[in-house]
């Protein structure tokens, strides 16, 4: 009995191989969640090399943060979509949460302060967690992403309000006055014109007068210019009229009139928090 067993291999079915498992991508800056705090999908071109980065490549590097910033967030468009990054005070996000690398704490989420909360165990943390681009963004402070140029946010009773008071007298200075009050304590700062001195030629004529006051944030103050003629600084001299003006960090705030007419009285008010 003779039987040709040449295709017996061939024929046999091969059970199939295990699937593969897929590897899971790698987080890129691309991939930031929502809250990022920088503009997640800007990037720049290098001034070294013909290459594009995000706002984390900034403070990536420890040694080279500092220079980085100072070449990168001069630019205007770089400093706008890194806001975070460049921002001149270095914090952490209280609101982004990492979970732990180790078995033991798997399910485990932190948040920043987390890294550098123990002395003992900040440098071991920071070597593991750091380099990661999430952290290096939302833990600048823990992770020690910071420049030298950069220092703590500051309390809200360490940062000053910065005001500055214009006032150009019209022909009669006699009859202007201001105050700088407040509101909660009912005190003023500080005044000056006729009102207050009891001197009849307060201000001279046709001349600017300019204050600048370092305010309290989240206090309520009123800066009231008065006239005791009721016509407010009029312009009685076309080419220097008489005005005032109030600009609160940078920005003009306005009372109920444009700062000329305003008869009696007019008061601006000043809130930042």
């Amino acid at each position: 009995f003779n039987q040709d067993v040449s295709n017996w291999n061939d024929s046999t079915p091969t059970p199939p191989g295990p699937s593969p498992t897929p590897t899971p991508p790698t987080p890129t800056p691309s991939n930031l969640p929502s809250n990022c705090s920088d503009d997640c999908d800007f990037k720049f071109d290098l001034n070294f090399a013909p290459a594009k980065k995000g706002c984390f490549w900034i403070t990536k590097n420890k040694k080279k943060a500092s220079k980085r910033k100072e070449t990168y967030c001069a630019k205007s468009e770089i400093k706008s979509a890194c806001e975070a990054t460049c921002h001149p005070w270095c914090e952490n996000d209280s609101t982004f949460q990492f979970k732990l690398a180790n078995s033991s704490g798997a399910d485990k989420n932190v948040k920043c302060a987390w890294i550098s909360k123990n002395r003992k165990k900040s440098a071991s943390r920071k070597e593991k967690y750091c380099d990661s681009w999430d952290k290096s963004i939302y833990c600048s402070e823990a992770c020690g992403r910071c420049s030298p140029n950069q220092g703590a946010k500051p309390t809200p009773e360490e940062s000053a309000v910065n005001v500055v008071f214009n006032l150009h007298t019209d022909n009669y200075p006699q009859e202007t006055s201001w105050a700088l009050v407040d509101d909660a304590a009912g005190t003023v700062i500080k005044s000056d014109g006729a009102r207050y001195t009891g001197f009849g030629d307060a201000f001279e004529a046709n001349t600017l007068h300019s204050e600048a006051f370092a305010l309290k944030r989240c206090v309520y103050y009123t800066l009231t210019v008065y006239d005791s003629f009721g016509d407010g600084l009029s312009p009685s001299i076309p080419t220097t009229p008489g005005y005032f003006e109030v600009f609160v960090e940078g920005q003009r705030v306005m009372g109920s009139s444009d700062g000329v007419a305003f008869g009696s009285s007019d008061s601006v008010e000043i809130y930042v928090c």
